[in-house]
Order: structure tokens, then sequence, then C-alpha cells
């Protein structure tokens, strides 16, 4: 379980480093964009480019964000309560978190494989929808392993005591 652990971290790791770079560049095309704008250039279809830059990073991040417990977590109540009890109650919340963003990985696939198939693009820059909806799928699926990975942690807790 550890090597799968520290693969799931490391992948995590990587996709938050591509969120990151992402970031700078949002940052740079939006001041690219303003610059230009001033010149009466400005670059087409920024809003898109932004948008789904945005809604991915965002997938690609969220991973890494669990991975370090940078979620909003209620551990006033938790740390007072027994190991076993704090074992169970997260696995309760694995199982159901896990449960979501198997259904939003799952939906999204499907959602993104019909878009490929429509054809459908933006209407500014034309942009497909489809390879950002598989990035957000592929975010979700990698939030799921780290839940999953905490799933595994908290059945032992549970069975520990």
């Amino acid at each position: 379980m550890a090597s799968f652990e520290r693969i799931v971290q490391l992948i995590s790791r990587y996709a938050d480093w591509i969120a990151r770079a992402g970031v700078v560049a949002m940052m740079l095309l939006a001041a690219g964009n303003i610059l230009l704008r001033i010149f009466g250039h400005p670059i087409a279809g920024t809003f898109d480019y932004i948008s789904f830059m945005g809604a991915t990073l965002v997938a690609f991040a969220l991973a890494y964000c669990a991975v370090n417990r940078g979620h909003i977590q209620v551990e006033l109540l938790m740390d007072r309560l027994p190991g076993r009890v704090q074992g169970i109650i997260g696995i309760l919340t694995g199982i159901l978190g896990a449960g979501i963003f198997i259904l939003v990985t799952w939906r999204s696939m499907v959602y993104a494989n019909n878009m490929r198939v429509a054809g459908e693009t933006t209407m500014t820059a034309l942009l497909p929808y489809y390879p950002y909806i598989y990035a957000i799928a592929f975010g979700s699926a990698l939030l799921c392993l780290v839940v999953l990975v905490d799933l595994m942690k908290s059945m032992a807790r549970a069975v520990k005591g």
C-alpha cells in the first residue's frame, strides 16, 4: 500500500505543478490581452482560454490539496473521538467521497465523449470542449485515488483501534 500511496502522491504533485504553471500562463495571457487591447489588438478568445484553463487547473490541483490535507475538516470534534470511531467515520466519508468522485469522473468522460462526437467548439476561439472535460475527468479520478488511499488508512485505523 505504501508504494501505491507514493505513486498517487507523485502523480498528484506533478498535476499540481501543471496547475501552477497554468496559473502563471493565465496571468500572462490576461495581462498580455490588457496590454494589447490598449494598442487596439486584443487577443481573440482570451475569455475562452482563461475559462477552460481555470476549470482544468482547479481539477488538477484538487488531488494535491487533498494529499496535503488542505481541505477544510472538522478536527475539533474528530480529535476527541477514539481511534476506532475516527476510523469508522473515515470509512464512511471515504466511501461517500470516492463514490461522488467516481460518478464525477464517469459522467465527465461520458460528457467529453459526447462533446467530441458532436464536434462542439467555443464561439470565439473555436476551441473544442472535450479535451478540457477529459482533463477535468483526469483530475477527478486522481482525487478519487487520493480518497481511496485515505479510505484504506481509515480501515486500518478502525481495525487497529
